[in-house]
């Protein structure tokens, strides 16, 4: 699929149709979100542009994730998505920049980044006069989305804190549950420092953003560097509480097995009485005894008792 957007004096016109299509001169930003190799074919043509293929978007190399010529500049940077299993994906999304025009190519579902840049261009015609400021207005509502993100994950953390104390279920569920986060953390930190990669080197830029653009990407910078403090924090209590998990997951063990062993001792010093007086020989006086049978049920009891008068005495129960 294949949007163009472009700006006369009134409006932003969206674009679908690019057979039909013959005006390049007011064009802002041509988007291609899973598009054929025809259509590839035809914009490269119209536009006289090259695009990076999908092995070399997702190259990690920092001379792979931004190229910046004479005559054009290009950005590669991977944005999380959500799967069908609720978890989240990164996928590699490639952003070029030559004559005040934006191409963005990606292979992937709507991210809502771009939708919401797409409402901002049509609510605020003004203020996208050209595709670089389209290109910041992106990032700046992906950070804005990586934030929400790592606020839902701090509110979900703050949760399982409050459910992991003494008297908590710990079942496996939990543990995986702590896991999970864990991973999400390193994807939305990964995520953010490409991102931090991608916009410092946009800075650092020579000519491609004017002075109000490079407040905005140094801002942005900001923005990111606390996002990247927060995941630090949140990855650091997560270890915390898998930590406290496990140390709880040893408590519960331990008073499981303190509890088998006072059992075994308290009934140590009876089995050892019937034992004794279990045995076969011919003279044991107690066998004549005519109150022998309670005498030793009594010594039973009575070993028992102080074993556990001594226990308590200790402080071990």
């Amino acid at each position: 699929m294949i949007r163009i957007f472009q700006q006369d004096e009134t409006s932003v016109r969206k674009i679908k149709d690019l057979d039909s299509f013959s005006d390049t001169e007011h064009t802002l930003w041509v988007d291609l979100q899973n598009p054929s190799g025809q259509e590839i074919k035809s914009v490269e043509e119209k536009f006289d542009v090259d695009f990076l293929t999908q092995q070399e978007q997702a190259e990690i190399e920092s001379s792979s994730r931004y190229i910046e010529e004479d005559e054009y500049l290009i950005a590669n940077s991977n944005f999380l998505i959500p799967d069908k299993e609720q978890r989240y994906l990164n996928v590699p999304v490639s952003f070029m920049l030559k004559d005040d025009v934006l191409f963005t190519y990606r292979n992937n579902a709507d991210l809502k980044s771009f939708a919401d840049t797409v409402k901002k261009i049509k609510s605020k015609r003004a203020v996208f006069r050209d595709g670089a400021q389209i290109l910041i207005n992106i990032f700046e509502s992906r950070i804005d989305y990586d934030a929400d993100l790592v606020e839902m994950v701090a509110q979900e953390v703050k949760a399982i804190n409050k459910q992991l104390d003494l008297d908590a279920q710990l079942d496996r569920e939990m543990l995986l549950k702590i896991n999970d986060y864990q991973e999400l953390t390193m994807s939305i930190r990964e995520n953010i420092v490409d991102k931090q990669r991608v916009i410092s080197s946009m800075i650092r830029s020579d000519g491609w953003f004017n002075d109000a653009e490079q407040a905005r990407l140094r801002t942005l910078i900001k923005d990111i560097n606390s996002l990247i403090d927060h995941t630090n924090f949140i990855f650091e209590r997560l270890e915390f509480l898998q930590d406290t998990f496990l140390g709880l997951v040893n408590l519960e063990q331990n008073r499981i097995i303190k509890i088998f062993t006072v059992v075994s001792i308290v009934f140590l010093p009876p089995t050892l009485i019937a034992s004794i007086y279990g045995m076969n020989f011919d003279i044991m006086p107690e066998l004549h005894m005519t109150f022998g049978y309670a005498l030793a049920l009594g010594l039973m009891f009575l070993s028992s008792l102080v074993t556990l008068y001594i226990f308590r005495k200790k402080k071990w129960l």
